[in-house]
Order: structure tokens, then C-alpha cells, then sequence
């Protein structure tokens, strides 16, 4: 770790987040390595990804320190309000990976229709859905004029009806990330 922190040519690093459960690693083990990092004092903070609720319960059990965040999957057709209500209770942020779906939200009849009363994209509406719950929001782009829009979120609101709408389109078979070693989702 040592290393790390000195390639990155800090002090020490602000959050350190486990990626992903892995099922052949006991949850303890993983837990007492990132307190250890913290204990040495190579990172201020640390955090998991990919934490379904029964993961978060067991991991802040064990920690005994605050895991300050889960970053997982969510956008509008994947219902994380579980893991969401996990994160709350545990005082964790929680950070939307994947916030427009891959880009489905942009092309989306109902984002784009909300969208179009703001000026707004559908995928904009999505990252302000997000924000709106209290959620962080990591969208990828290569695109510089995306890397605007998606921070253009914060000079309007969606009303309680446009949030319910737009919770309304999650599905089963919404997640878009899976993968053998994914743990059991919620």
C-alpha cells in the first residue's frame, strides 16, 4: 500500500473502496485488511462496491468503523431502494455507477418527455433523479460536450410526481451489470 500512496504521490489517499465482494475471501478478512490501511494510516476513508444489504449489515458489523460509502448500480430501471435504505441506515453515501444506463436514459419516452419541459436530456433527468434521492453519480463519457450536460443538473427540480414516474420504470432484468462473481442482488 505503501507503494500505491507513493505513486500517487500523496500523503495518503482520501476513500479506498473494496470493487467487489469476492466469495472466496471471508468478509472479515476483507474488512480487517481495509481497516488496516486506514489503522497505518494510508487512507482516510474507506468504502465498498457492490454491497447488496446483507453485505452492508455484516461489513458494518464487523468493521466497527464507519464505511463511509457502497457504490453500486442504480438508474432509473433498476430498483436499488433497499440497498439505498441500507446505505441511510448505516450513514453511507450511497454512489450510482452506471446513472444513464449505459446511455438508455437519453432516448427514454419518459426521461426525454420530463426532459423536454427543463430544456433538459433524458439522461440529464436521470443524474438529477439520482441527486434528488441524496445519490452521487459517476457517469461515464469520452464525450467533452457530455462532460457538460452532465454536470448542467442543478438549476431545476423534478416534482414528487416526475420522481415517482421516473421510479416507476424500473424492471426486473434492469441491471445491466452482472457478472458470475456478483454477489446475491437484492
Amino acid at each position: 500500500m505503501k507503494e500505491s500512496v507513493g505513486a500517487l504521490r500523496l500523503g495518503e489517499i482520501d476513500l479506498l473502496l473494496l470493487h467487489w465482494p469476492n466469495k472466496g475471501v471471508p468478509l472479515a478478512d476483507t474488512i480487517d485488511a481495509l481497516l488496516s490501511v486506514k489503522r497505518d494510516g494510508y487512507v482516510r476513508n474507506i468504502g465498498v462496491s457492490n454491497y447488496t444489504v446483507a453485505l452492508i449489515e455484516e461489513a458494518s458489523r464487523l468493521s466497527g468503523d464507519r464505511l463511509v460509502c457502497n457504490q453500486f448500480e442504480y438508474h432509473p430501471y433498476l430498483d436499488q431502494s433497499k440497498v439505498l435504505a441500507a446505505c441511510r441506515a448505516h450513514g453511507m453515501a450511497a454512489v450510482a455507477y452506471s446513472p444513464i444506463a449505459k446511455g438508455s436514459t437519453k432516448s427514454d419516452s419518459v426521461l426525454t418527455r420530463i426532459g423536454k419541459a427543463y430544456g433538459k436530456t433524458g439522461a440529464q433527468v436521470s443524474l438529477r433523479w439520482l441527486m434528488q434521492q441524496g445519490v452521487g453519480a459517476i457517469p461515464r463519457t469520452s464525450k467533452v460536450e457530455r462532460l457538460a450536460e452532465n454536470i448542467d443538473i442543478f438549476d431545476f427540480e423534478l416534482t414528487d410526481a416526475e420522481m415517482r414516474e421516473i421510479a416507476g420504470l424500473a424492471r426486473p432484468g434492469g441491471r445491466l451489470v452482472d457478472w458470475a462473481w456478483s454477489p446475491k442482488w437484492d
